[in-house]
């Protein structure tokens, strides 16, 4: 159909502009949603996200002023589907505008040039890079920014909570407790005697979640066709895995009909396990929620109940040994304009994207709780009311949940170092240490130059400790001297005893930590190597390339239990550990092959066209070449597209016994059927 002044139309809510009547009304749209009638008044050029482009301009029923007069909105041109033409002497032109010839998605949801480029640096950015990219972004997470907590107001008088003389008593505040040193579990029942890599995947991955959230709200999604079933959503799972172990080939390339060619495409085929339409029928329409939107503004609610379940899921089924470790994580995105709680943070190798703050197992390595730093996009109406105490305070009692009353000891680095978080989790039952650093500030209480003094004389090696009570809970600051700095972790629970290793610093006879000092070593690294699993040495989430950024929310958390199958596997199971790799394709070969899937019954194979006689070819036209008519003529964009007949997509493409019919390749086979009929 064509586009004219009187034509309805319908448009998809992300492509209408001004944005903010959009936001208005519908505040938690997504990028399925779209507007049924509106009504085409003009075309005209309007500036869409920093350039001139050809738009048309409209109104509808549902965006008025407060006079009751429509309120004008606009889009590009080419995103308006018209459903009813208006007066044929008011048409704008015969064809359509062109899109982008790879079928790419638009400028006006691509990522800032810059930061698209400092993603792809190899290595640490630079000093310039790090400035530019902090006028870019909202949030940032500097390892050079201090606690909210820490930062003193004005005016404020902090009292000195520390006993007068150094030195410790002897005495740990956890072992008065009488703890146990947890062991790692894993619950499968009793019927379950040694688990398989698919059962802990299933215990891993939220199987009653997937089973009556995911799969029915995906069902919902695209009726008329076959259901999906949870065998099936496991083969879809394992296709991703299986894809995600090679680097090169396009999706489509595993579904090619071509003989397979160690120099050109991929080197398997998946069509045995599902064809290309159903996996694509499936990614399409993925629903992760069956709840609907807020009336007010949340960017997160779609993921949101996604994450608490993986969260409760593994409460329930793994209970971490008597140590774990807490850290940030960071899940890949390039495009701040659709990446809800973007961040940037310069540390990580991964700097851009969503920052999760994660906690692992210091025993077995087990990512265990996530939390979503949901950072300037949190909405007012969701707040916690843990963060009363503080963010960071709020923070980690959110995520110690299941840990209280424990008595289990949790490793931090210097960005939770906040002393009013240990004492909180010390009265739930939790025993923590966290690293002081000097972030502009001194944590809250410390007193970081005073300690220097005492030790400024003393050798490398030297350790000595000063206690305080806070809120009446006692802690300690451990000290030990290195050759240009003193290391400082402020604790609830251990003494100086010296444990571990031996350790060697140069000209200094070697020596042995104390025992906060060497869990901190010995444990604080345990949610980066769970990152780098996740990462390396091909990502997921990389592979798993999308637009939406609900899917890489949810590739995240398939990638994180992945590694975590990996990780129990090799801990419980007493196999070697495999490598990420090898250890991915087992994974997807169990999927793959999962029991709970009826290939017979569920089969959804293209049945066998039927050979025709006739002399037609599907044909695509040159570059800068375009129809009037049947007539083929120059055109000044190289690769004009046009709507095909069945109004399936914008194509190049027609068959040689029908010039000027635009037809795409569904409607090509339509087309040989009919003639084989005639």
């Amino acid at each position: 159909m064509r586009i004219g002044s009187g034509a309805i139309c319908t448009v998809k809510l992300i492509r209408i502009h001004p944005s903010k009547h959009i936001r208005n009304k519908y505040p938690n749209h997504t990028r399925k949603d779209e507007i049924v009638g509106v009504r085409i008044l003009r075309q005209e050029e309007k500036l869409v996200h920093r350039k001139q482009q050809l738009s048309v301009v409209f109104v509808h029923d549902d965006f008025k002023d407060d006079g009751g007069q429509h309120i004008e909105l606009y889009c590009v041109k080419r995103w308006a589907h018209v459903t009813a033409e208006g007066d044929a002497n008011l048409f704008f032109d015969v064809a359509s505008p062109a899109i982008s010839p790879t079928g790419s998605e638009p400028d006006d949801i691509n990522p800032h040039p810059m930061i698209a480029r400092m993603a792809t640096t190899v290595g640490p950015l630079s000093e310039s890079d790090i400035a530019e990219a902090r006028t870019l972004v909202n949030d940032v997470d500097d390892d050079n920014r201090p606690a909210p907590e820490n930062i003193p107001t004005r005016n404020e008088s902090v009292p000195n909570i520390f006993n007068a003389a150094w030195g410790h008593s002897g005495s740990c505040n956890r072992k008065k407790t009488g703890p146990r040193d947890y062991k790692p579990r894993l619950e499968f029942g009793n019927n379950e005697s040694m688990p398989t890599v698919l059962k802990i995947f299933e215990s891993f991955f939220f199987q009653s979640f997937i089973k009556n959230v995911i799969i029915p709200a995906t069902n919902q999604a695209m009726p008329g066709n076959r259901p999906l079933t949870y065998g099936e959503f496991l083969v879809f799972i394992g296709l991703w895995l299986l894809m995600a172990t090679i680097v090169g080939p396009e999706r489509r390339d595993y579904w090619s009909t071509k003989p397979i060619d160690m120099f050109e495409g991929a080197p398997f085929r998946l069509s045995h396990y599902m064809s290309r339409a159903r996996f694509e029928l499936i990614l399409r329409h993925l629903t992760f929620t069956d709840k609907q939107a807020p009336p007010f503004l949340d960017r997160f609610w779609q993921v949101r109940p996604m994450i608490s379940a993986w969260n409760d899921n593994m409460s329930k089924v793994f209970s971490p040994g008597w140590i774990c470790c807490l850290d940030e994580s960071m899940s890949t995105w390039i495009n701040q304009y659709t990446c809800p709680g973007f961040m940037f943070v310069p540390r990580k190798p991964w700097p851009f994207g969503n920052e999760y703050h994660t906690m692992c197992c210091g025993i077995s390595g087990i990512l265990f709780a996530m939390e979503l730093v949901e950072g300037k996009d949190q909405p007012r109406q969701l707040r916690n009311e843990e963060d009363n105490f503080g963010k960071t305070v709020g923070l980690l009692l959110r995520l110690t949940t299941s840990l209280w009353g424990s008595a289990r000891v949790l490793v931090l680095d210097s960005g939770f170092c906040v002393l009013k978080g240990l004492i909180e989790l010390a009265k739930k039952g939790v025993y923590g240490s966290a690293l002081i650093k000097k972030r502009k500030y001194w944590p809250k209480y410390i007193r970081g130059d005073e300690i220097k003094d005492h030790f400024k004389d003393m050798p490398v090696g030297s350790v000595d400790s000063i206690g305080g009570n806070l809120d009446g809970v006692d802690f300690d600051v451990f000290c030990m001297k290195e050759p240009d700095y003193v290391m400082m972790l402020m604790s609830t629970y251990g003494t100086n005893i010296r444990m571990g290793e031996h350790k060697n610093r140069d000209g200094v006879e070697a020596f042995q930590y104390p025992e906060v000092v060497h869990n901190h070593y010995q444990y604080r690294h345990q949610i980066d190597d769970h990152n780098n699993k996740r990462h390396q040495p091909i990502s997921l989430e990389v592979t798993w390339a999308t637009k939406t950024w609900e899917n890489r929310v949810f590739a995240y958390l398939l990638a994180t239990t992945e590694v975590n199958c990996n990780l129990a596997s090799s801990f419980f199971i007493g196999e070697p550990p495999l490598p990420s790799l090898s250890f991915r394709k087992e994974l997807a070969r169990e999927l793959l092959q999962n029991p709970y899937f009826n290939r017979n019954v569920a089969t959804d194979e293209r049945p066998k066209r039927k050979r025709t006689c006739c002399d037609h070819t599907l044909m695509t036209l040159r570059a800068y070449t375009k129809w009037e008519g049947a007539n083929i003529i120059p055109s000044s964009s190289m690769y004009p597209q046009r709507m095909c007949k069945g109004k399936h997509r914008k194509v190049r493409t027609y068959c040689s016994c029908s010039p000027g019919v635009v037809m795409c390749e569904e409607c090509y086979a339509q087309h040989k059927l009919e003639i084989d009929d005639q």
